[in-house]
């Protein structure tokens, strides 16, 4: 994959670093499954770690803390690259893991448990001052009720399929 048209600039990398951050990783992933997207739709084909650097400009070292932080959320696959001749270590190939759907969803389910983690504070909170009438309460139910809202409502989105 070459970006002699400079799709990895602008729009599509400020797209891809917000999708980055909505899966809890740092804004430096979004290059990486942008130019792993684009060769998805292009070609079809799988990218090498040395492929990656070129398109996004990354060093082997950046490319790589980046491609498994990836592995690891099951953003990205890589298998072993067997039709390739010669002695030594076969590379690996990267390829994005399902659609861009799935990885929206990363993100949707990381939300639902900070919101549900969130919510098991606040339940700590009332066990702590049970039977206490106090300012605390008024408070803390305005807070459940706003985290047990969002939490419903994306479970909803989470169960729709997402269509554009």
């Amino acid at each position: 994959m070459g970006d002699g048209e400079g799709f990895l600039k602008g729009p599509i990398t400020r797209l891809f670093e917000k999708v980055a951050k909505w899966i809890g990783l740092s804004t430096n992933a979004g290059p990486v499954i942008a130019a792993l997207f684009i060769e998805s739709y292009e070609t079809g084909n799988r990218m090498s770690s040395d492929d990656i650097c070129r398109a996004t400009g990354y060093s082997r070292a950046n490319a790589g803390l980046i491609i498994s932080q990836l592995e690891a959320l099951g953003v990205i696959d890589g298998q072993r690259d067997y039709d390739q001749t010669g002695r030594g270590r076969k590379r690996v190939l990267y390829a994005i893991e399902g659609d861009f759907g799935d990885i929206f969803n990363l993100g949707v389910m990381s939300l639902m448990d900070k919101l549900g983690a969130m919510m098991k504070d606040i339940q700590s909170i009332e066990d702590l001052r049970r039977g206490r009438e106090d300012a605390l309460k008024p408070m803390l139910k305005d807070i459940k009720k706003v985290i047990q809202e969002r939490l419903d409502s994306l479970e909803t989105v989470s169960s729709a399929k997402i269509s554009l």
